[in-house]
């Protein structure tokens, strides 16, 4: 039997946090995940009525709270805590894409944004988000295992011996 990348998470994550599915979390809490820790044990909580690409991301995302979040930090007007909430998006863009992935698409010959997230099993959204982090790293241009990188609203592989 073969897991979803879903399963796969859970499984991992499982253990180190007890995650759980929860209906109507967006409507009780306005998220569609969360970490706490009750009792000295962690916990992640998901909204159940979430597509599975959907619970992969915010799962990663909850699941970098549980390893760098300090506090409650449900207050967003606090700047320590936006810097918490971004500090744990950026290492669930990550772990979920890497720049290999990203040039194996380009290999693959996937040009457009949606051919590109679901190839990787993301929302098209989290894709822009992630390749807009890591312009944040490495700049509008680079190089990675012999190709320039352009990255502008998208993320452009070229062969390096084609751009001497």
């Amino acid at each position: 039997m073969v897991l979803s990348k879903l399963e796969q998470l859970i499984a991992a994550f499982s253990q180190y946090a007890a995650i759980i599915e929860v209906p109507h979390l967006r409507e009780k809490t306005g998220t569609y995940g969360t970490f706490r820790v009750r009792d000295k044990k962690p916990y992640i909580f998901l909204e159940a009525d979430q597509p599975e690409i959907d619970k992969r991301v915010i799962l990663t995302e909850e699941f970098m709270h549980a390893l760098t979040t300090v506090g409650v930090i449900l207050d967003q007007q606090d700047l320590s805590n936006r810097k918490q909430e971004l500090q744990a998006r950026r290492l669930a863009y990550k772990t979920i894409i890497s720049m290999d992935d990203l040039l194996h698409c380009y290999q693959m010959g996937l040009q457009y944004d949606y051919e590109i997230a679901d190839e990787l099993d993301v929302p098209v959204d989290f894709l822009k988000n992630a390749i807009e982090y890591f312009k944040t790293q490495l700049g509008e241009e680079s190089t990675y295992k012999g190709y320039k990188v352009v990255i502008s609203d998208t993320i452009n592989f070229y062969p390096e011996s084609v751009v001497k």
